[in-house]
């Protein structure tokens, strides 16, 4: 790391994304997933949880702070936050001068908690975890007050039989794309506008990464990527809506979620496919209009 800020200089343009846990003494089970030996039971998600403790994520957090400090013209992002006890030290971090430090959380963090989970439903597991109840308010309070920037999906899908075993053996990864503006709506909805919530999916994004005259808002000669959302429709997660079995909120408490019913996306049309037959896309599949 310190090879790559003093490589980078006086640039203004460098950008390091950091997978933000910190493992200052590395173990192994021998099996290749990094986990701890354990005696807990290896069904049960609190032993997963146990070994992925958010003094992880806080160590890793103040080594990046070390580095801003250290590369003020280099610009660092933390990706996929989960730890509300890093809250605080990025709000000091940021009040004493730290500008260079974006910070991104993911939907199964802002809508899923640790005491819904059963028992071996290895779907759920990811690294950093889904922790409780009270962590996840905390972490929806940081993105309403901007200590968290944005939010992604962290789409890490698997074919199943990487999610066999327990929680300690399967594969790491949340199956999310798709559902993120269906899940941030049912959550947000009644604080925000619909306007704050594109802003932490695409406004925000597109400026990081130097994309805000073509992509991030509706404007004339900006790429035409559209969605047409309807606010007051609501469905079921369920196994036909969704095209992938492994993902969480088939089994989450939260399981109503408003989302249009019939929705038409656009990703930068050509003029040409704008002339050709519109489908639209439902729950049932899709239908020439």
């Amino acid at each position: 790391m310190t090879k790559a800020g003093k490589g980078k200089g006086s640039e203004p343009d460098g950008l390091i994304l950091f997978h933000a846990e910190l493992e200052k003494h590395q173990h192994s089970n021998g099996k290749g997933n990094g986990h701890s030996e354990t005696k807990e039971d290896p069904k049960d998600y609190s032993t997963f949880l146990n070994s992925r403790p958010a003094q992880l994520e806080l160590d890793a957090l103040e080594l990046i702070l070390k580095m801003c400090k250290s590369y003020p013209n280099i610009r660092f992002h933390i990706v996929h936050l989960s730890a509300a006890e890093a809250v605080p030290r990025i709000k000091s971090a940021r009040e004493d001068g730290i500008s260079n430090l974006t910070v991104e959380t993911c939907y199964h963090y802002l809508t899923l908690s640790s005491e819904d989970i059963p028992a071996n439903a290895t779907q759920y597991k990811c690294c950093p975890p889904i922790r409780s109840e009270a962590n996840r308010k905390q972490i929806c309070q940081a993105l309403l007050e901007g200590v968290i920037d944005y939010v992604v999906s962290d789409h890490s899908p698997c074919i199943p039989e990487l999610k066999k075993g327990d929680f300690m053996s399967a594969w790491g990864g949340v199956s999310g794309l798709g559902l993120g503006l269906s899940l941030l709506w049912t959550e947000f909805g009644k604080k925000v506008d619909i306007g704050r919530i594109m802003s932490w999916v695409s406004t925000i994004q597109a400026q990081q990464v130097g994309l805000q005259g073509q992509k991030g808002s509706i404007a004339k000669g900006m790429d035409a990527d559209l969605v047409i959302f309807d606010p007051e429709a609501e469905y079921v997660v369920d196994q036909v809506c969704i095209h992938h079995s492994l993902r969480p909120w088939l089994t989450a408490r939260r399981i109503c979620y408003s989302k249009t019913r019939s929705r038409h996306t656009w990703a930068r049309p050509s003029k040409e496919s704008l002339r050709r037959p519109i489908y639209e896309v439902n729950l049932f599949g899709m239908e020439r209009k």
